[in-house]
């Protein structure tokens, strides 16, 4: 490993993005853009987030859906006045460095943002991704996916903020991520989780006693 290797595990960056959507397919002449982008950061020594942000991301065409709006809780007033995507990308890596972190997502939020880096024609600044959901999947041998929303739980842990916002999202996928991280480290819970009960049906026998080890550590 070299020293500049070493030094992107000193901290851990968490990325999620919004998008537009609608009930059906996009109405003629718009297309799915982010519109908000959240970012947590994460010490890996102490497991403890050190500090986030959340981006309201400007699209091309500002007009959000009904259903959009009320999933997110993104109105067409929050994006008016945001930022373009080109804008937005250069304040993450200036207050961010993605770069120089490992950068942990749910789902395939750093695709999303590579592609819109392409259409704008700037480069994709998050260099280093570890997408957490096929990880998870496999660590509890889960027949499928889980949302972000039921891994929480699956730990014993509460969701901190409402799903679908960007920057909660973020900050949950840290929160999981740490909590794997302390078991796996066998490191006492600095705050006391609620005990793992109501496991989801997908998971497998072996998984429920993989994950019953876990929590005895």
């Amino acid at each position: 490993m070299t020293i500049e290797d070493s030094k992107r595990h000193e901290r851990l960056l968490y990325i999620d993005t919004e998008s537009t959507f609608w009930a059906g397919p996009p109405p003629r002449g718009l297309s799915h853009e982010i519109i908000e982008i959240g970012v947590v950061e994460m010490d890996t020594a102490t497991l403890k987030i050190t500090r986030e942000r959340s981006y309201f991301v400007r699209p091309k065409r500002w007009e959000i859906s009904p259903r959009c709006a009320k999933l997110t809780g993104i109105t067409a007033d929050d994006i008016r006045t945001a930022r373009t995507f080109p804008e937005v990308i250069a304040k993450v890596v200036k207050e961010f460095s993605p770069s120089t972190a490992l950068s942990c997502t749910w789902g395939d939020d750093a695709a999303l943002i590579a592609a819109a880096c392409h259409r704008h024609g700037l480069p994709m600044p998050i260099r280093n991704v570890l997408d957490l959901a096929p990880l998870f999947q496999g660590l509890f041998l889960l027949k499928q996916m889980a949302s972000l929303h039921n891994a929480v739980l699956m730990l014993g842990l509460n969701f901190d903020g409402v799903p679908h916002g960007a920057l909660p999202d973020a900050r949950n996928t840290a929160l999981l991520h740490a909590e794997v991280l302390r078991r796996m480290r066998r490191e006492p819970d600095p705050e006391a989780s609620v005990p793992m009960t109501d496991l989801p049906p997908a998971m497998t026998a072996f998984g429920e006693k993989l994950l019953a080890a876990l929590e005895r550590r």
